[in-house]
């Protein structure tokens, strides 16, 4: 079913032009996108700001989340100018037709609950093997609270953790404005130009592409306080999976929405590990760590597995249909 799609996909994104990837467009995007992280942070850099205290360095977290918007600017004034789309051929060329569709809706729930998966199953993985303690009232948010407000919570830690889940629909709703920024570009320019590479390679090549645009952001301590070459690496390997995972809900939903939806998703759940753990290694436990890696490889096999079962069975049903339409006409 993902090469049928992603073929049908690579036929709409290409109609009128040559086909092949267009390396020169692909150039120009991933500079202005990956030049316009970099203004926005240098002065972040420069100062040792840290993203992992956004109490302490709001400056440095606002340009964070203005980041996320740079993708899909890029993208659009890589259609505009240089590939001269307007109107409707500019909206599909970002992606963005036939955004709200039964379909769309219907892979955003996947993509919801792939989400939720892969967080909860890095951080059981991360139980089991004793990598992380799960301990509300010694967790990193309460430490937060005490420092910002002189106090003590003024409720239990794993219930002030239930309560938030009431709001988790509004911060997947406020994440998904900032994640559309990202998705227009990643998933709804990029993977398309891709294609001709072949769905793997275009999966896994947006995915690297993708993680090594948060290289300003991880040398701030985003993610693993792992602000080196190292934490880039890190970054660009959990984004390789989770770019594979999100990429296919575009493919196979012919829709950006399941990608804006499981995109915010993964970052609001993300979130509640500071109100569930007291610190523990970030490199180790996490959607994007190696804990995480292990998730996402089995999504992904799994995923494999299953579109060659039904690829064969498919297969199998239509030799089946031939033999009789020729036993009759005999």
């Amino acid at each position: 079913m993902m090469q049928i799609t992603a073929r049908k996909d690579h036929r709409e994104t290409t109609a009128g032009r040559p086909r092949g990837t267009r390396w020169g467009a692909v150039s120009v995007f991933v500079c202005l996108a990956y030049g316009a992280a970099w203004v926005l942070l240098w002065p972040a850099v420069q100062t040792s700001a840290d993203l992992a205290d956004p109490v302490g360095s709001p400056g440095a977290y606002i340009a964070t989340v203005a980041m996320m918007f740079t993708p899909g600017l890029a993208a659009l004034l890589v259609a505009v100018m240089l590939q001269r789309h307007r109107g409707k051929a500019l909206l599909a060329e970002l992606g963005l037709t036939g955004f709200f569709t039964r379909q769309g809706w219907r892979f955003a729930g996947a993509g919801i609950a792939g989400a939720a998966v892969l967080v909860l199953g890095s951080w059981g993985l991360g139980l089991l093997l004793g990598w992380v303690q799960l301990d509300p009232e010694r967790s990193v948010a309460r430490e937060l609270i005490i420092r910002v407000t002189g106090e003590q919570p003024p409720m239990p830690m794993a219930l002030l953790a239930l309560l938030q889940l009431v709001n988790l629909p509004i911060g997947i709703a406020i994440t998904a404005i900032a994640a559309t920024g990202e998705e227009i570009g990643w998933r709804g320019w990029l993977l398309p130009k891709l294609l001709p590479l072949g769905t793997g390679w275009a999966l896994s090549l947006s995915g690297a592409i993708w993680g090594l645009w948060h290289a300003p952001a991880i040398l701030l301590g985003l993610n693993y306080e792992q602000r080196d070459p190292l934490g880039i690496i890190m970054m660009t390997i959990g984004c390789v999976g989770a770019g594979v995972l999100i990429g296919w809900l575009r493919l196979a939903s012919g829709s950006l929405l399941p990608c804006v939806l499981a995109h915010a998703a993964l970052n609001s759940f993300a979130t509640y590990q500071s109100i569930l753990f007291p610190p523990f290694d970030q490199r180790l436990v996490g959607p994007l760590a190696i804990t995480g890696w292990i998730v996402m490889t089995v999504l992904i096999v799994t995923g494999v597995l299953r579109a060659t079962r039904l690829r064969q069975r498919r297969d199998s049903e239509r030799g089946s249909h031939e033999i009789r339409n020729t036993e009759a006409s005999q």
